[in-house]
């Protein structure tokens, strides 16, 4: 049996019900915005009045994480950007908590070409991707834009805080590892899921990560992510075994999260 097959299933009616609720919930906003003569800037900056109940919990869980990290040296490395709302969230905790220690970096790394070349390993995850969220293809150009506009909010006007590392991720870790030999890491968060490139990132980049440091999944022990808890086992397997899993009980994401060295 497919760890797909034993997740919750809706059926196709009750499914339809979700997306249409969730479709009208989105039409009926974007009316009231329209009719209110709003700006993006006017909505941006109150941005606590329009976000879904279910959207909050993801912007808290990730305040609480970098808490158990702000005292710590070391940068943060996010496995999966996509249109960067956790690249800024670290980036613009950074600045708020650290704003004076320009050292500590957001690495984010990402292709932008969505999820492509599972595997095996992957299970029933391709076909649950296309049935319901999608390839999540975004754009690489459009985030490097956005990081100039931050870059340019920052604390220091012009002093960067996160930076694309662009390119398939089983490529790229372990030339990054190579190149930034200085380099150490806080807190490392998979946002991706697959088996490969859990397995990469995990072997080129947890040795970075500080004692103490958070390491994060937002889909361990979720179907139909059988990719990325394989990875996670068979990686921690020879080290003693998979290190002891937390979670925020008011958020399904991340999923598992541990301290590194804790027991």
């Amino acid at each position: 049996m497919s760890q797909h097959s034993s997740g919750p299933k809706l059926d196709t009616e009750t499914r339809a019900g979700y997306d249409r609720r969730d479709s009208d919930h989105w039409t009926k906003l974007e009316d009231l915005i329209s009719r209110s003569g709003l700006s993006l800037k006017d909505v941006l900056l109150d941005y606590a009045a329009f976000i879904r109940r279910r959207d909050l919990p993801r912007l808290l869980c990730r305040y609480e994480l970098f808490k158990k990290i702000e005292h710590l040296p070391g940068s943060i490395a996010e496995l999966g950007v996509f249109r960067g709302s956790g690249l800024f969230t670290w980036g613009n905790l950074l600045e708020t908590f650290c704003p004076g220690d320009r050292t500590r970096m957001v690495y984010g790394f990402d292709h932008f070409q969505g999820y492509k070349n599972l595997t095996k390993e992957d299970g029933s995850a391709a076909a649950w991707i296309d049935n319901t969220i999608g390839r999540m293809v975004s754009d690489g150009d459009f985030l490097k834009e956005l990081i100039d506009l931050h870059t340019a909010d920052n604390m220091l006007p012009g002093v960067e805080r996160c930076r694309i590392i662009d390119g398939d991720i089983t490529d790229t870790v372990s030339d990054f590892a190579a190149r930034n030999m200085g380099v150490r890491l806080s807190m490392l968060y998979f946002d991706i899921g697959p088996y490969e490139p859990t397995v990469a990132a995990l072997e080129h980049l947890y040795p970075l990560v500080l004692p103490g440091g958070i390491v994060a999944f937002n889909s361990y022990g979720m179907p139909p992510w059988q990719g990325e808890a394989d990875a996670i086992e068979a990686y921690f397997k020879p080290l003693g075994g998979v290190p002891r899993m937390q979670k925020f009980p008011f958020s399904a994401v991340p999923h598992a999260y541990f301290v590194k060295g804790e027991a």
